[in-house]
């Protein structure tokens, strides 16, 4: 499993795409420091009202934290009638919300006896699917113990955590339930980019086991005491506790043409050599599987996919604060996270995945070998080809930033073979 860093300063670019397809996404605080809670919490729904300054979206926020509201008090607002109100009595949300900084802003509301029954209740359901036919976006603020309670399976959870969260702790081992029962942990909001955290707030934690029936090795979730510290990978900047990486030069040639709607056929792998991607111009996103201290495991990682027909990226990131390289798993590349989130279904069904792992990444930059011939150096490197496009090209690693694949240019460098910075795209994001 892996969350995401998003860093407060940024909110406005790292949230629009991670609930554009969303409908009903939970906010779970996971510090003591309630201000800095309630305040990051306005801070997401506002950039997601906003759209990445592109399209406005009518979102919605609601203070779920009954016994102990966080939202109303950061704006200085009077208490009023709010959400409890509405559940209650049935009334429809418009008759208790407020706009606030244009967001629709619901109030934790009258104190109840029975908090259970309110978070509980189907009407959650009821109010997703209604948020979902009119494309807006409901946020509900909710304490990370009350989350298998929630009356709907919402289409994400974001954590806000200004040092990263402790899965060995209370909060932690809810976020790796909610997991398990396959919903999707957007990330964590965090102070800054880096994943050294303050003493008094523990890092986020990381386990990886091999999954059961020998379907491969996946990253899941393990007992506290086994329990592996990682980095949080980033969506957007620099890595985590690394130092600043030249910048590689960049080409803008897609070897394809213009961007099409991509199937689930994209996982398919005709050739017997090389994984192939179904298309040339085969998208920006991709599922992230796993992360791993060693080149070797994940390339077995790898080879386990592609021996089932999928193509998947081994990506090495630039060292985190204690100095170690990680390797990412990447399967497939999609046009738009919808068509990745349904080609992960897929994996789950065929066993290639635990149920629940597997996270959307926009990563859409790839480095293409000048010579396609040195794709049977690659693992000398640690390192493996995905083949792509019509003049059979061959890709190594999926990439969110430039910047990111300093550390596998490094290393065929030293090999002496040559390679370019391309997205998989025709549009450069």
């Amino acid at each position: 499993m892996t969350l995401h860093a998003l860093p407060r300063s940024r909110l406005d670019r790292l949230v629009p795409p991670l609930v554009r397809d969303a409908a009903l996404v939970v906010i779970v605080p996971v510090t003591e420091d309630t201000r800095w809670a309630a305040e990051s919490a306005w801070t997401v729904a506002r950039a997601a009202a906003a759209g990445g300054h592109k399209v406005r979206r009518a979102v919605a926020l609601v203070d779920l934290r009954l016994e102990a509201p966080l939202l109303h008090q950061f704006k200085g607002l009077a208490p009023t009638p709010g959400i409890a109100d509405a559940f209650a009595s049935d009334a429809a949300l418009s008759d208790v919300a407020r706009d606030q900084d244009g967001i629709h802003f619901l109030p934790a509301g009258t104190p109840v006896a029975d908090a259970a029954a309110v978070i509980s209740s189907p009407r959650w359901r009821r109010l997703q699917a209604g948020f979902r036919n009119e494309g807006a976006l409901l946020f509900v603020l909710l304490a990370a113990e009350r989350l298998a309670e929630f009356g709907a399976e919402p289409d994400g959870v974001l954590a806000l955590s200004p040092g990263g969260v402790d899965l060995g702790s209370v909060p932690g081992r809810a976020l790796l339930a909610a997991r398990e029962r396959g919903i999707e942990l957007l990330g964590v909001v965090r102070e800054r980019w880096s994943a050294t955290a303050p003493a008094a707030t523990p890092a986020l934690r990381i386990a990886e086991r091999p999954s059961r029936l020998g379907s491969g090795l996946l990253v899941a979730a393990a007992a506290a005491a086994i329990i592996a510290t990682v980095f949080l990978l980033t969506p957007h900047g620099a890595i985590p506790g690394s130092t600043s990486a030249a910048r590689l030069p960049f080409s803008r040639e897609s070897f394809g043409t213009a961007q099409a709607s991509i199937s689930t056929d994209s996982l398919s792998n005709p050739d017997p050599g090389l994984p192939t991607l179904a298309r040339s111009d085969s998208g920006g996103w991709t599922l992230q599987l796993a992360a791993y201290g060693s080149a070797e495991r994940a390339q077995a990682h790898v080879d386990h996919l592609a021996a089932a027909g999928i193509a998947a990226f081994v990506s090495p990131l630039a060292p985190d604060a204690s100095g170690a390289v990680w390797y990412r798993v990447l399967a497939g590349a999609f046009a738009d996270r919808v068509t990745a989130a349904r080609a992960r279904r897929m994996l789950w069904d065929r066993g290639l995945a635990a149920r629940g792992a597997g996270t959307p990444l926009l990563a859409p930059y790839s480095l293409v070998l000048a010579h396609s011939a040195d794709a049977s150096r690659l693992r000398t490197a640690g390192l493996t080809g995905v083949r792509w496009g019509v003049r059979n090209a061959v890709l190594v690693g999926a990439f969110e930033q430039p910047d990111q694949a300093s550390v596998a240019a490094s290393q065929l460098r030293r090999l002496g073979i040559a390679t370019t910075l391309v997205t998989r795209t025709d549009r450069t994001p």
